[in-house]
């Protein structure tokens, strides 16, 4: 079987604008399918893209030999929802047996984890969901709080609930109910050890587990009866994993366990943005060339500006060598140096730069905020800390007001509760419970309904805690609902007891907010970004009103602006500090062993390869002068404030 390039020029009138064509490299890799490979793709490189044509061409040769399938493995849903919105009722062969389209953990949930539960405790689990499970804790909390063993030995936890609900679970064995709990205390005779125990006991016999259970359960059951793999290989011709480098250390051991040698697995990603996996571990992902796989990369970026690219290649845990921008635009990266009487002025200056700087546009030379408005990519200023801090810098400082909780990790808007149910399929419980509850707060707001506390509209952490305070029981009613609809798909059911809830909460919902429930009707979800209205800055520059959103840099990874201000935050060290030699052009030819560098360049690089014109850097004063002789005038546009 091959793709020829007739298959390539009808993915391109899908997948690509009118006139746009695929380079050589995604063309490469495209027509790769007859080998395992790592694909090492630099941001803005259109790897996603790529992939999907790959699997749209392949699914229309389908059946394979011996009725195999494609098996597609992602971290997000985002993929997912661009592939239904391209291909409407097409995409539905690449969604049916014998192929898989999901997130890591969903299909990690349904055959591996639920399987293993089974076999375990008897019976199938009710819930495998982290947030179900720490609810399930909230029970005993006094019991917890009185110890004061864990009151000593929470170490970082905000309470000793959290530091309790976040301990590591081994199983023993299939067959039997029994683990071991992995912390600090060895001794199982112990006080505290058996008080944990038998909490996590009772949780786990009432059918709740977390998603780091899930994998341990999984882990074991591969473990266990090694010839699932058989099983899963004769299935499946093909593996691909979207965004490898968010895989952590067991996400991956599991893939690699479930498929043997005559299994054809592709990884795509980019090693210096692995931000997203077990809380900033570094990615298990290692695109290397060696006896199983080959090493392709993609080095031409469709998003970013040549200057932007002159920056970013060195700003990176694996500097590029090379890295090709758009040569159709060239403003200089800028960077705002300010100190601690001009912080609240670091906004309003990038304010003035996107209003006043210019670029083409369709033709036409506009400036930066009349282009973002025009092309629907934003202008938004991002930090890595969003939490207040005491003794130092975080996004805070910039924006009193600011609130991280109200922050939406690539949050798509879906025009009805029944679009975001057809849109949801083959995504984790999770991410399904958390798209239902975002369209409970739109319906919310569609009918003007605020937080009795405090006057705003409810976030999702609110709504669950107001819910949970009024009637304990609504609350896991609610959640049961989610997952019995997850199950069961009967919509009108589930949009009937969303809105039972709602109306036994004394909500007044208005019509739209009960025909935004109950419609029906599949319609267009565009990737559109929501943001809380204290979570923007709203400047008038030169009589034009501005809008510039602020997220942390964990919640714009995947999208595109116009413009990004990188705001200076404090990470043990102003994050400018970790990757000044890098934007100066010092660059150690030996990687960095420094955990918090490393961490500090991939998020740097996350953030600065956003924008598709303008990069914009703020630096305090402290740590510019440190460096000023080494900033080069050819390559920055500096402002001091």
């Amino acid at each position: 079987m091959l793709i020829n390039d007739n298959d390539i020029h009808k993915a391109e009138k899908i997948f690509l604008k009118n006139g746009q064509s695929f380079d050589e490299e995604r063309i490469n890799f495209i027509k790769c399918i007859d080998k395992s490979l790592h694909l090492q793709a630099c941001p803005g490189s259109g790897k996603t893209t790529a992939l999907l044509a790959k699997l749209y061409i392949l699914s229309e040769k389908m059946p394979f030999e011996k009725n195999q399938g494609i098996c597609v493995l992602t971290h997000t849903n985002v993929a997912i929802d661009i592939i239904k919105n391209k291909l409407g009722e097409k995409a539905n062969r690449m969604f049916n047996h014998p192929n898989f389209f999901g997130t890591i953990q969903s299909f990690v949930d349904k055959y591996l984890a639920i399987p293993a539960y089974i076999k375990c405790f008897g019976y199938r689990p009710n819930y495998i969901d982290t947030e179900f499970f720490y609810n399930k804790m909230l029970k005993y909390k006094r019991k917890l709080e009185k110890n004061e063993w864990l009151e000593k030995n929470k170490g970082n936890y905000d309470s000793v609930l959290d530091f309790v609900a976040d301990i590591n679970v081994e199983f023993d064995s299939l067959g039997e109910k029994s683990f071991n709990l992995d912390f600090k205390i060895k001794d199982k005779q112990s006080d505290t050890y058996k008080t944990v125990n038998d909490i996590f006991k009772e949780i786990f016999d009432q059918g709740y587990i977390r998603f780091k259970d899930a994998f341990s359960l999984s882990k074991l059951y591969l473990n266990t009866i090694p010839e699932i793999s058989n099983i899963f290989s004769s299935r499946f011709k093909y593996v691909f994993i979207d965004e490898a480098q968010d895989t952590s250390a067991i996400q991956k051991e599991i893939i690699e366990k479930c498929f043997n040698e005559n299994v054809i697995i592709q990884w795509i990603g980019d090693v210096n943005q692995g931000i997203m996996n077990d809380n900033y571990t570094e990615t298990a992902w290692k695109p290397e060339n060696d006896d199983k796989y080959e090493l392709k990369s993609l080095s031409k970026s469709h998003r970013i500006s040549q200057p932007i690219a002159d920056v970013i290649k060195n700003v990176a845990i694996s500097p590029y060598d090379t890295l090709c921008g758009c040569d159709n635009i060239s403003i200089k990266p800028a960077i705002i140096v300010f100190d601690d009487s001009t912080k609240d002025k670091v906004l309003e200056k990038f304010a003035e730069l996107v209003c006043s700087k210019k670029a083409y546009y369709s033709g036409e030379e506009q400036n930066l905020y009349d282009i973002s408005l025009c092309s629907g990519n934003p202008i938004k200023a991002v930090g890595w800390v969003g939490k207040e801090k005491d003794n130092g810098l975080s996004i805070k400082s910039y924006i009193p007001n600011f609130d991280k909780k109200s922050t939406n990790i690539n949050k798509i808007y879906f025009p009805n509760l029944f679009t975001m149910c057809e849109l949801s399929k083959n995504i984790s419980t999770n991410v399904f419970k958390n798209r239902t509850i975002s369209c409970i707060l739109e319906a919310l707001h569609l009918s003007n309904v605020t937080n009795p506390l405090n006057n705003r509209k409810f976030n999702k952490t609110e709504l669950l805690s107001f819910i949970n305070e009024t009637d304990k029981n609504l609350l896991n009613d609610l959640l049961a609902n989610i997952v019995i609809y997850y199950t069961e798909r009967n919509f009108q059911n589930f949009s009937k007891e969303i809105i039972n809830c709602l109306n036994s909460l004394e909500f007044n919902l208005k019509s739209n907010s009960i025909n935004y429930l109950q419609k029906q009707t599949l319609e267009d979800a565009p990737n559109i970004q929501s943001t809380d209205e204290y979570n923007v800055y709203k400047p008038s520059i030169n009589g034009t009103e501005v809008s510039i959103p602020i997220d942390t840099v964990h919640g714009i990874k995947g999208e595109t602006h116009t413009a990004t201000l990188y705001l200076e935050t404090k990470y043990y060290d102003n994050s400018s500090k970790y990757f000044c030699d890098e934007l100066t052009g010092h660059i150690s030819k030996k990687k960095s062993d420094s955990k918090r560098k490393n961490q500090a360049l991939k998020i740097a690089h996350v953030a600065f390869s956003r924008p598709t014109h303008l990069l914009c850097i703020s630096i305090h004063k402290s740590e510019y002068e440190k460096y000023y002789n080494n900033f080069s005038n050819d390559i920055f546009e500096i402002f001091e404030i």
